[in-house]
Order: structure tokens, then C-alpha cells, then sequence
């Protein structure tokens, strides 16, 4: 029997095989999911409580600052008010991109 005969002999038999016959499992939790999911959960409801924090923060020191003639501290209260407005916005909108980019992967 020569090499050429062998391979394809080879091949006709992978040919043989049909793809229907390997199953396909669908998608499954791995073990400890519900944990990983209740850590997340509280880290959000940490990060939106921090937004809120820097938002009202930002209030008082501006207020202060205008109140007690402070340039310093009414500029960091006005900072400080619009970066937690811009972080406000990234965190309503980071689970609807998430969600759009893990959807269109599958």
C-alpha cells in the first residue's frame, strides 16, 4: 500500500464523518455565578452611591467657596459637580453598551 493510497484513504473516512452528530450544548452558568453577580451588584450600588456623594460634595464646596469668597473650593465644588454628572452618564449607559456589544457576539 503506498503513502498516497493511505491518505487518501485517510480522507474519505474524515469525509465520512458528519457534523450533525457532534451536539452542540447550549450556554451554561459556571459553578459560583450567583456569587460573582451579588459582588457585582453591590459594587454598582457602591459606585452609584459614590456619584451621588460627589454630586452633593460638589454642591457643598461650591456653595462654601462662593460663601466664604474661597476661588479655590468653588472651582473644585464646580469640578466636582460636572465630572459626577459625566460619570452619571457613563454609568447609565455602560450596561446598555455592554449589553449591545454581548449581544452582537452572539
Amino acid at each position: 500500500m503506498s503513502l498516497s493510497h493511505v491518505i487518501s484513504d485517510s480522507l474519505v473516512q474524515v469525509h465520512l464523518l458528519p457534523a450533525q452528530d457532534i451536539p452542540n450544548p447550549g450556554a451554561e452558568a459556571p459553578p459560583g455565578a450567583d456569587a460573582i453577580q451579588r459582588v457585582v451588584g453591590y459594587v454598582r450600588w457602591v459606585a452609584g452611591i459614590c456619584i451621588l456623594g460627589l454630586f452633593f460634595g460638589g454642591i457643598v464646596a461650591a456653595t462654601a467657596g462662593r460663601l466664604w469668597d474661597h476661588h479655590g473650593s468653588g472651582r473644585l465644588g464646580a469640578r466636582m459637580i460636572v465630572g459626577s454628572l459625566a460619570l452619571a452618564l457613563l454609568f447609565g449607559l455602560g450596561y446598555t453598551l455592554v449589553s449591545q456589544f454581548a449581544a452582537s457576539t452572539a
